[in-house]
């Protein structure tokens, strides 16, 4: 069956042979693929095959923004079949249990390298099943994170992701990419990057390379025949300064275009159907008009509506809320799921005095229902901190440290989900979303036993080689830096909002 994809009707030619016009911007792609999902679905995990989708470029250059896309799609593998599509079941009942999690009020609790590292262990190979949640709380996390550049930089993390699964837990990476242009760090912004990692720019050729590592890492990650589905944040915090793809280093046009072919080359290219995309940028409630508007890829084109937020101890509870009410009336509006994409204290949680931490500015914070108009947040489906570095620098606790108390009282709450809670088990499976370890066992919240996911082996603290600190730390997590410049590039209408912003907060 042939598919149309957007603005893309002239003649198809190969990408390898692209000379257009970079600067063009990329139109929506509007495409159905419910033939191809329920015919993966009638084939349960056989083998199928895809051509290259095309790229949907401008309305100008649609016909040289082609890929090559054959007239007719089979879903019977060949020997001459070089191509497999990772089926997309398992990526829509994702979707469907991200959607019901929010509809239910309950949050989905994620770790960054959660079975990777810890305050007291470092476990590359992804063999031991450790976890510092579950040093504290007895159960491991629902989500577990993980970087795509690590996989890049020739790190193996299948057994991690694995075993995370195996739990039933939530996978998502985040790309803090390195410049394509001369290899570079996220930072650098050396060649205009988000510009030249395009078809016919200086760095596509390293671009399309390292996608490549992730389409063979990704194809790695299955269970039996069935392939895990992902949840990728790209291009994260955009609408600040800090990486190459971001505000003052990158434009808006430019970002989606490079959105648009990261996500079309991934997935049509590839044949990856197994993601999800979110989209994340950052301080959200005073960047609304640039976050979801001007910078935002499209609905076509974004799974999650996401955002990112860190911020000091006095000022976390009051920024978190806000940005999540502008993103989750977002999310709502739109109808696709909101996600605590990355979140936390700026510099970890080890200074933080209040035992009662992670209910009082967490929690209760977001997730108390107090009237129609302010409990948007208790729509978010999942929440995701980050990676505990050492014991001087961690975002969760172990038992002995001053947050424990309140994160153990978090952890048994019923509006959180971790990997051992029965009822989020009995959400997956209404689904057909997961994959599960035999057994039974009380339920996390005493709900009653019932068949679930639970901890695949107890843990405790193990002294092993410790992490260091990431050498990429520094990002300015106050108020949002109004210089004249940035004031400038916004509508008239949302000039006068930032002014009237900008006198409250003086």
């Amino acid at each position: 069956m042939a598919d149309t994809y957007g603005a893309v009707e002239g003649v198809e030619t190969p990408l390898t042979g692209f000379q257009g016009d970079i600067e063009a911007a990329p139109a929506p792609r509007s495409r159905s693929r419910a033939a191809v999902v329920m015919a993966c679905m009638m084939v349960s995990g056989a083998a199928a095959t895809v051509g290259a989708r095309a790229y949907s470029g401008s309305t100008t250059g649609a016909a040289q923004m082609a890929a090559v896309e054959p007239e007719v799609e089979t879903l019977a593998a060949s020997e001459a079949d070089a191509e497999v599509v990772v089926g997309s079941w398992q990526r829509e009942a994702l979707r469907s249990v991200l959607k019901k999690v929010g509809y239910t009020q309950n949050i989905i609790f994620g770790h960054e390298n959660s079975n990777r590292e810890g305050q007291y262990f470092w476990d590359n190979a992804g063999m031991d099943a450790h976890s510092d949640v579950f040093n504290t709380t007895e159960q491991y996390p629902g989500m577990y994170g993980f970087s795509f550049q690590d996989i890049i930089n020739g790190n193996k993390l299948t057994n991690h992701v694995l075993n995370a699964a195996k739990q039933n837990a939530v996978i998502e990476f985040f790309w803090e990419a390195d410049n394509p242009v001369n290899g570079g760090g996220a930072r650098d912004n050396t060649g205009y990057p988000c510009a030249a990692l395009l078809p016919g720019g200086a760095g596509n050729a390293n671009w399309t390379a390292s996608m490549d590592k992730i389409v063979e890492a990704v194809k790695e990650f299955k269970i039996g025949g069935t392939h895990i589905p992902i949840i990728l944040r790209l291009f994260h915090e955009c609408t600040e300064s800090w990486y190459w793809w971001g505000d003052q280093k990158c434009d808006a046009t430019n970002y989606k275009r490079a959105w648009n072919y990261t996500k079309w080359y991934l997935t049509d290219h590839a044949g990856l159907e197994n993601m999800l995309f979110v989209y994340a940028p950052a301080k959200v409630s005073e960047t609304t008009w640039q976050a979801y508007t001007n910078w935002y890829p499209g609905d076509d084109q974004v799974d999650i509506i996401g955002f990112d937020r860190y911020a000091m101890s006095g000022t976390y509870k009051d920024y978190v809320r806000a940005d999540c009410e502008v993103a989750c009336a977002f999310a709502d509006k739109i109808g696709k799921p909101c996600a605590l994409a990355e979140t936390g204290i700026a510099d970890g949680i080890q200074n933080i005095a209040n035992p009662d931490w992670f209910m009082t500015d967490v929690l209760d914070n977001l997730m108390n229902r107090t009237t129609t108009e302010t409990d948007i947040c208790s729509n978010l489906a999942y929440m995701l901190t980050w990676s505990n570095e050492q014991p001087g620098r961690y975002w969760v606790p172990l038992p002995h440290q001053p947050t424990a108390p309140g994160f153990k009282n978090f952890t048994e709450d019923t509006r959180t989900f971790f990997a051992g809670d029965v009822r989020f088990s009995d959400l997956t499976k209404e689904y057909g979303y997961g994959f599960k370890n035999p057994g039974k066992a009380n339920d996390l919240h005493n709900v009653g036993i019932t068949d679930g996911p639970r901890p695949i082996t107890p843990t405790e603290p193990q002294h092993g080689i410790m992490s260091s600190v990431s050498s990429d730390v520094v990002k300015d997590w106050g108020p949002f830096d109004w210089s004249d410049d940035r004031l400038a590039q916004l509508p008239a209408e949302e000039q006068e909002k930032v002014q009237a912003m900008l006198m409250r907060r003086n």
